[in-house]
């Protein structure tokens, strides 16, 4: 059971990647409907479902440089509370 501490900063993380995912939303292929953030030591991945259906991964060769600054800036550091990662829905 998490804390509310970690309640706090899931929250806090899963908005932000919200915000991204919105105001870059036409980078992400169509039908996106949510996305799961990972960051594995500074390495930031994001995977884009439709459903429970995985449609793509974020960045790709096609990421425009300021979606891909937008994630480095926002999540290189970032520790998520839920080892499974950050989900934020579109």
């Amino acid at each position: 059971m998490p804390t509310p501490e970690q309640q706090r900063l899931y929250s806090q993380l899963s908005g932000q990647l919200q915000a991204i995912g919105i105001r870059y939303r036409k980078e992400l292929p169509a039908g996106a409907t949510s996305l799961l953030l990972k960051n594995n030591g500074g390495k930031i991945r994001v995977e884009v479902y439709e459903g429970s259906k995985v449609i793509g991964l974020v960045p790709n060769e096609s990421t425009s440089a300021g979606f891909r600054t937008a994630l480095e800036t926002n999540f290189a550091n970032a520790v998520s509370p839920d080892p499974d990662g950050v989900v934020a829905l579109l």
